[in-house]
């Protein structure tokens, strides 16, 4: 769709749109059923996987096809229910794999990996890290200190023990292979009264992105904004705006886990930007248009000064 100024459903879109077309839903291309999109010989983790966005996200490569599909998740009860579901859409070649996981225990993260290895034979190939919590809007001072501190906790450390267990799952982690991608919030990206903690974990979650990007060159990471979408997790605030399809994710995972994405390297992406209008924009988005900066102001360091 393209924009329309005074479509107030998509207030909370624009601020975070790079293309001129806002993506909605899974693209023909992106598809899990084109045939360019098959994940045969690949294995996913998923975690934060049992629901919502996680669990769509299973949906997609299974019916891709994916060698496995791992999913991720606290609760057992949960990931015993998607599993079934995902068996019945696998094809005869893709092995469903559920592993109880708390991402802020590193113990959790290394059992999880070394389930994948002993499962498979080979480590993954690509890491949905989804797994997030989200706490009540709150001023600092009305919550305790452990509340505001459980949102790194998950959402910041549970993002550095996925990829770190993840990296030493391989065989050579100084030189890791693979897609790692980081499901982030557009509130990492604003200042709003009562979620501080949530906002600054998830920026800090990005940036972190950035530096895998840095120090394991070999590994392909990313930072995705999943759109707004309905789910349980859903702030009752944002329920007119959930205009995404809960599948765009994982239909995005697809393509950032394909060389064709390789531009993209250490950078956010958005599920409702245009990835075909992106591409012909290749060689400024490699620059670092889409990683965090500062904009430079004095002529010293590169600005015009003020005005």
């Amino acid at each position: 769709m393209s924009w329309d100024h005074n479509d107030k459903t998509i207030e909370w879109t624009i601020p975070f749109q790079l293309t001129r077309n806002i993506i909605r839903d899974v693209p023909p291309f992106l598809s899990p059923e084109n045939p360019e999109n098959s994940a045969k010989g690949k294995i996913i983790v998923i975690t934060g996987g049992a629901t919502g966005i996680g669990a769509a996200a299973a949906r997609v490569w299974t019916r891709a096809g994916a060698t496995g599909v791992v999913i991720a998740g606290r609760r057992k009860e949960l990931l015993d229910k998607i599993a079934t579901e995902l068996k019945t859409l696998a094809k005869e070649t893709t092995t469903i794999l559920t592993v109880p996981t708390d991402v802020t225990k590193v113990s959790d993260t290394e059992n999880l990996f070394n389930q994948v290895n002993s499962t498979f034979g080979v480590p993954a190939d690509v890491v949905l890290s989804n797994a997030g919590a989200f706490s009540e809007k709150l001023k600092p001072h009305e919550e305790s200190s452990e509340k505001w501190w459980s949102m790194f906790e998950v959402n910041t450390l549970g993002t550095h023990n996925i990829a770190t267990s993840f990296i030493r799952s391989q065989p050579d982690p100084s030189s890791p292979a693979g897609t790692f991608i980081n499901t982030n919030s557009g509130l990492a990206a604003l200042i709003a009264p009562g979620v501080s903690g949530y906002s600054i974990a998830k920026m800090a979650a990005q940036r972190y992105v950035e530096y895998l990007d840095v120090e394991y060159p070999t590994l392909k990471s990313f930072t995705v904004f999943p759109g707004i979408v309905v789910t349980d997790a859903l702030d009752p605030f944002f329920e007119p705006f959930a205009l995404d399809h809960p599948d765009q994710t994982g239909a995005l995972a697809l393509y950032l886990a394909s060389q064709r994405a390789d531009y993209l390297k250490g950078s956010l992406v958005s599920i409702n930007w245009d990835v075909e209008e992106m591409e012909k924009h290749k060689e400024e988005i490699e620059k670092g248009l889409l990683k965090i900066k500062y904009v430079p102001v004095l002529p010293v360091s590169g600005g015009k000064g003020f005005e």
